[in-house]
């Protein structure tokens, strides 16, 4: 059943053009604001075509690589929300629904709000919900009932989290969606353990070139989703994961830009590994992945590059002349630039300043 407060403060947004920011979660007001930006209506919610079977069929190869890195926490999710009348949906990264899987019951009623698989959740065309909110906050967000923006989705209870490559780079995002009329206050932490899982199996795959650091200020972290990543090429930091640029107190920006040298300090070194002094003043024990190196088979493209060749381009002039391809197929819009290449936005905007696209 909807609070008093959450019907008055949509009454006061919708239709009086107030902003009931005491009521209502800052992420969730500020999508309410980007879909109302977006011309977006409230009683008048979009007619969602889902796609046809074959061009699914094509979505499904086109990522075929997501669909098979994430299938282990989709499969664990799904008992989850078997339990709870819920489904674990699996998206790309621009919130097209790639899988649901769990209560079959729930499922049919999903569907006939159009959750299913070849239905695009990101905001501009569903408003506020957990898997568009998250892709567009780059965060981690539950979305309950009438905090979504359109009526229809308020038997909705929703958390998703989205999942970002070592560059950064949105690929896909994780959700666990019931009825809004149970509780499900442990489905974003389910949600977040699952996701950090999928991309820290991601730096399996081989940073040609490249230095991986594990690290993290409790030992016995190292080896689990929960440590830090960063990769170096050379002393430059090029990629990494959430925890470790949180641990070394960075945000993607950083990549391509910060050098070990700045990031860390080697204070000694045991049989453990290294220890390091982050620059929270903290300390933390590094071991460097001898194995990384190493190609597998089925890698997802993550944009790394190699070295040139004598008498090729530079590396630079390469991203740079791929950067402005990348840029022009999408029309000039650089997240979809980005996403192509599997780089963070701030690379292509570093890029334009300096004029070599």
């Amino acid at each position: 059943m909807e609070s008093g407060d959450m019907i008055s403060a949509r009454q006061a947004f919708f239709h009086e053009g107030q902003l009931p920011s005491a009521a209502v979660r800052q992420p969730v007001l500020r999508s309410w604001l980007r879909c109302s930006d977006l011309g977006l209506a409230e009683q008048r919610p979009p007619a969602l075509q889902p796609l046809t079977d074959s061009e699914l069929r094509l979505l499904h190869q086109r990522h075929d690589a997501l669909r098979r890195l994430c299938r282990p926490e989709l499969e664990m999710l799904a008992g989850e929300a078997r339990d709870t009348m819920s489904v674990a949906i699996l998206t790309d990264g621009d919130g097209m629904i790639l899988d649901t899987i769990g209560d079959a019951g729930f499922a049919s009623r999903a569907a006939a709000v159009a959750l299913r698989p070849g239905v695009s959740w990101k905001e501009a065309s569903t408003g506020t919900n957990a898997i568009g909110t998250a892709l567009a906050e780059r965060r981690a967000i539950a979305v309950n009932g009438a905090e979504h923006f359109f009526p229809d989705h308020r038997v909705l209870s929703c958390a998703a989290t989205p999942i970002t490559d070592p560059r950064g780079a949105l690929i896909g995002a994780l959700d666990l969606t019931g009825p809004s009329s149970h509780g499900h206050g442990h489905a974003l932490g389910l949600i977040r353990l699952a996701v950090d899982q999928i991309e820290h199996r991601l730096f399996r795959r081989h940073f040609q070139d490249c230095r991986l650091l594990r690290f993290h200020s409790d030992p016995a972290m190292l080896g689990t989703s929960r440590e830090g990543i960063l990769v170096f090429r050379e002393e430059r930091l090029v990629a990494g994961n959430r925890r470790g640029l949180s641990l070394a107190g960075l945000s993607w920006d950083a990549l391509d830009d910060a050098l070990f040298e700045t990031i860390l300090t080697v204070d000694g070194a045991t049989r453990e590994g290294l220890r390091l002094r982050l620059p929270s003043g903290a300390t933390a024990l590094g071991q460097w992945d001898a194995d990384h190196a190493l190609p597998r088979a089925g890698d997802l493209d993550l944009g790394a590059r190699s070295a040139p060749e004598p008498g090729a381009a530079t590396m630079e002039a390469r991203e740079a002349e791929a950067i402005g391809a990348a840029l022009a197929a999408n029309g000039g819009n650089v997240s979809r630039a980005a996403r192509q290449l599997g780089i963070h936005r701030s690379t292509i905007h570093r890029y334009r300043k300096r004029g070599l696209v």
